[in-house]
């Protein structure tokens, strides 16, 4: 099976180097930094720089599966999508997973689960990845499944850097929604291995703790000031991945984040 990988950072890169390792994929990997380049190479992913803004190496996109990681943060992010979608259609791409994020769901200060992403009158932040997401699923000549994942943690992204020193919180009370990097690599795995298409899944952690013990313990883990939290509300959701869990089989291999710090 090959793999292209259109974005191989914190999570594109590590997705890449276990697909080939352990599966024995073949897996090419872009990337916008001529940098990245030999590491890429280094650990068995093909590689590939890469600017959806400039000219395409045409051999990147032929593939089984298309996994999509780049960030909204990138810059010009719908008009990058939408050349994305072009280069699908020419290369004849029929799977493609997207990684989104659960900030397509409102804070409604209850769960939420998959149905809840709408496009409400007052706007909430992730309504720009939800209107990605129905770029992807409106086509029809290539099935996507969208991966809605809760703040990513993992190895070089410790939570206890997330709030240290941060002063005036508010929402202390406020359950947290996270995933470590090992699963959404594992349930990326399982889409592609079940060939699981045209599904939205919410992947985040079962258990929720306290922001304000959470981001406590973990700051004080690794040495770093803890925040200061006010006894304010703030808005909050719940992410519910049972629809995720059902579909897949799938068991959390970090189920509660505490019990990573």
């Amino acid at each position: 099976m090959i793999i292209s990988i259109l974005g191989c950072g914190w999570l594109g890169f590590e997705l890449g180097r276990q697909l080939k390792n352990d599966k024995e994929y073949t897996v090419k990997g872009s990337t916008t930094s001529s940098g990245k380049l030999q590491d890429l190479n280094n650990n068995g992913i093909i590689p590939f720089l890469l600017d959806l803004e400039k000219e395409v190496p045409t051999d990147f996109f032929p593939c089984d599966v298309l996994v999509i990681t780049v960030p909204p943060s990138s810059g010009n992010y719908e008009a990058k999508l939408k050349k994305t979608v072009e280069h699908i259609k020419k290369a004849g791409i029929e799977k493609v997973l997207f990684t989104s994020t659960t900030s397509v769901y409102p804070n409604i200060n209850g769960d939420v689960t998959e149905k809840d992403a709408d496009y409400l009158p007052s706007p909430h932040s992730g309504m720009v990845m939800l209107a990605m997401e129905d770029i992807l699923r409106n086509e029809t000549e290539f099935r996507t499944t969208c991966l809605r994942f809760a703040g990513l943690y993992g190895p070089d992204r410790h939570p206890g850097r997330f709030l240290a020193g941060k002063k005036k919180l508010k929402g202390a009370q406020n359950p947290v929604n996270l995933i470590h990097r090992d699963d959404c690599i594992a349930i990326i795995n399982e889409i592609i291995e079940q060939d699981c298409w045209g599904e939205s899944f919410n992947a985040c952690s079962d258990k929720h703790p306290l922001r304000q013990v959470f981001y406590t313990y973990a700051a004080r883990s690794v040495g770093l000031p803890e925040p200061e939290f006010t006894t304010e509300p703030a808005p909050f959701k719940i992410i519910r991945s049972e629809k995720l869990k059902s579909a897949l089989h799938y068991n959390f291999h970090h189920p509660d984040p505490m019990d990573d710090l």
